[in-house]
């Protein structure tokens, strides 16, 4: 879509009410894009509960921060007709947090800083239009760099969310920890959930199984390099393991105190069976400049 201006002409309608005539979204979608700014009335912001009088000129003005500035093909690690793998940056949401998008792919014209968003605006086609959430298959944390891997088919798409829903996906992290680690390997089997009004995930009796494995790459003076192999798929599993046992990754500001601008996980490696191909194929992506040179300095 492209910003519009529209006069009102009704009389006395709420401006949230209003625009859910115009726009295909949730009611509470619209009330995050008023409260943002993105929908004003003459030239003002103004809440969802504003009532419109008769000649107001409502504003609807798309997001204007974007990632646009990062090429797919930059950040392409393979491609092929059923799958394509990414090196994800640091910093880039996958999706956004409110799911109109995936109902709705205009939706994403709000929320240009995400993976989603380079995937419609620059790989889109036709056929992603039968893809659910245009392909994804796994997620990474925004602030977690690495290799995630993007169904191109709904074949490809059905068989891979199989493999990672049976733990037949094989995945490396690195990271840097706090603190120094007395053993050179460590499992971590301990369940995560999330207790009532709680929005942060964390080890509980009766959570999910969340098994970590943990191997030391180099021992610093206060730091820990690893190599992490999570051999469940919970959410932000490695950094709530890595906080249960009171060594936090270095810039975790959810689950630990630790004062520091960057989040030092990096998902390094991912094996799974190639949806078309039949045989095991394994995927690298590499530590980028900015990530190794903090592990220089704090390892």
């Amino acid at each position: 879509m492209e910003n519009q201006k529209i006069e009102y002409k009704g009389g006395g309608d709420r401006i949230d009410v209003f625009i859910k005539t115009l726009l295909p979204y949730s009611r509470e979608f619209i009330k995050k894009l008023i409260l943002s700014g993105n929908i004003s009335v003459n030239s003002k912001k103004v809440k969802p509960s504003f009532v419109l009088s008769e000649g107001d000129v409502i504003e609807i003005i798309e997001e204007t921060q974007s990632k646009e500035d990062i090429l797919l093909t930059d950040i392409k690690i393979y491609e092929d007709e059923d799958i394509l793998v990414l090196n994800k940056p640091f910093g880039l949401l996958v999706h956004p947090t409110d799911d109109n998008w995936n109902s709705d792919l205009s939706a994403l014209n709000f929320s240009k800083d995400s993976l989603v968003w380079l995937l419609y605006s620059q790989k889109f086609s036709k056929d992603m239009e039968k893809l659910d959430r245009l392909g994804l298959v796994h997620r990474l944390d925004a602030d977690t760099s690495g290799v995630m891997v993007i169904a191109k088919n709904v074949s490809a798409q059905k068989k891979l969310i199989e493999q990672f829903s049976k733990r037949e996906v094989f995945k490396n992290y690195k990271a840097v920890s706090s603190g120094v680690f007395q053993k050179e390997e460590l499992t971590i089997d301990a369940p995560i959930g999330r207790f009532s009004g709680s929005k942060k995930l964390e080890v509980m009796e009766y959570g999910r199984d969340a098994v970590t494995e943990i191997k030391v790459i180099k021992k610093g003076k206060q730091n820990t390099y690893l190599d992490i192999f999570p051999k469940t798929g919970r959410t932000n599993q490695i950094r709530v393991h890595l906080s249960f046992i009171n060594h936090p990754i270095i810039g975790d500001r959810i689950y630990s105190k630790t004062n520091y601008d960057r989040l030092m996980l990096h998902s390094h490696k991912i094996s799974f069976f190639h949806p078309s191909k039949n045989k095991k194929v394994s995927f690298e992506a590499e530590l980028d400049p900015d990530f190794k040179k903090r592990l220089s300095k704090l390892v």
